[in-house]
């Protein structure tokens, strides 16, 4: 944002691998469980709804979504991923950090000029970080891929409309103990992307440098069998590397030294640039946030939220740009920046003054435009962020979900209907769904 700088890059190697032991484990594992726990918290949640806020674990950071829908032609959910290693047996486990944002339906959204955007370039070769503007990325990315050639297209990503970008900001919470360091990855599914024909390309900023890849939600999934959405790393001189979160306390005055101005060590700037498609899909249904287990109040605990200081962790493959693929600007669509303040914490808990302060955070994003409000539910804006085309949700969902369900799976349409109907009851299509959630029905379902 105008006047956000951030310091240099502490150095050429990143962190190695520190191998945690059964009780170190333990207690992360403690603060990890406790801190995706605050989503079911009524203090926390009581304390964002007083401010307009919500506490969720999962958010919708759509580029363009029908009037007064869940769905559009181009939407996307994002997660904040935190994984970690069983020592003994070396099995992930993943967990959904809680994200604090205005509440999803509404989206509340302002307009800015991509030049109040400063990013650093230069880690995509391993070179010294410099300034640039959003927009001037933009004009040129191909300068700031690691592998230029990589993309057999127009090399440019702007559109006439993009003198301004859509915004919106948010503040995400990392589960990082005393003296610790959390790893993580921002996560992004776009329900219009497929293998071979992705619709948003991302661009990750962040006080280390900037990240640009395609998403198809089929690349960097964990481990685990589980791929919802693509996980984003940091291009570390063609590398990729997920990144990390410090307390500031723990960094110290160290991390915010290096530059001549104001910067931010816990910001970092996830945008989504809308990409033509060779073939378009219908919308689906957007993930709603996971359903809490039940109400829970930290009642013996006390805050021990302070800022982070986001970095990148060790060397996990070649980091893929856009992976040999001619794509090109869709200009119906505003691009999206994403304003993310990141927040460690060792319990989950939450107190007003801290939510007061994110809601402070938050605010300050969207008093720098003098254009605010809600795509989805605020009627006609004549907002340049409007996309161009259609705002009227389809009424022929399930159609189209059959159709794709037989064709990516082979079983019938009555067949698989037969199973909803045992899942769901006979009025299955009265109730919210989301296209992944129908399709683990089906998958759970007893098979004749």
């Amino acid at each position: 944002m105008a006047g956000v700088e951030y310091p240099p890059s502490k150095g050429d190697t990143p962190p190695q691998a520190t191998r945690l032991s059964p009780q170190q484990y333990s207690e992360y594992l403690r603060a990890i469980e406790l801190t995706a726990g605050m989503v079911s918290d009524r203090n926390a949640q009581a304390y964002a709804r007083r401010q307009g806020l919500n506490v969720l674990n999962l958010t919708w950071e759509d580029t363009g979504r029908y009037k007064n829908s869940s769905v559009g032609p181009n939407i996307s959910d994002m997660t904040i991923q935190v994984a970690v290693k069983e020592p003994r047996s070396g099995q992930t486990r993943i967990s959904l950090m809680p994200v604090i944002r205005y509440p999803n339906f509404s989206d509340l959204t302002c307009d800015l000029d991509p030049r109040a955007f400063t990013l650093l370039v230069g880690n995509e070769h391993g070179r010294p970080l410099r300034r640039i503007s959003l927009y001037d990325f933009l004009v040129q990315p191909d300068r700031y891929l690691t592998r230029p050639n990589s993309w057999p297209a127009k090399h440019t990503l702007v559109a006439p409309r993009d003198y301004r970008v859509l915004v919106s900001a948010q503040a995400c919470f990392l589960p990082v103990p005393r003296s610790g360091i959390a790893t993580f990855n921002p996560v992004v599914f776009n329900y219009q992307s497929v293998k071979g024909d992705p619709a948003v390309l991302t661009i990750l900023a962040t006080r280390e440098g900037t990240s640009t890849t395609v998403i198809d939600n089929h690349r960097d999934a964990f481990d685990t069998g589980w791929n919802w959405g693509q996980r984003l790393f940091f291009n570390d001189k063609g590398m990729r590397a997920s990144l990390t979160g410090q307390r500031l306390s723990d960094v110290g005055p160290s991390a915010e030294r290096g530059t001549a101005g104001p910067w931010a060590p816990d910001m970092v700037l996830l945008i989504q640039v809308p990409l033509k498609q060779k073939s378009p899909g219908r919308a689906p249904m957007p993930l709603m946030e996971a359903a809490s287990a039940g109400a829970m109040e930290f009642k013996s605990r006390s805050s021990d939220v302070e800022r982070a200081v986001i970095g990148h962790g060790e060397w996990e493959g070649p980091f893929i740009e856009m992976d040999d693929l001619p794509v090109e600007r869709d200009p119906r669509f505003p691009i999206r920046v994403t304003v993310q303040f990141y927040k460690a914490t060792s319990n989950g808990v939450v107190s007003e003054s801290d939510i007061r302060q994110i809601k402070s955070d938050i605010d300050r994003v969207y008093r720098t435009s003098d254009s605010v409000g809600s795509l989805v539910t605020g009627g006609s804006t004549g907002r340049i962020t409007e996309y161009d085309g259609v705002k009227v949700m389809p009424r022929d969902w399930w159609e189209m979900f059959w159709a794709r369900y037989e064709l990516d799976t082979g079983v019938t349409r009555d067949e698989a209907l037969r199973r909803l109907v045992t899942l769901l009851g006979k009025e299955y299509w009265k109730r919210p769904v989301c296209e992944l959630y129908v399709r683990d029905l089906l998958r759970q379902a007893p098979k004749p």
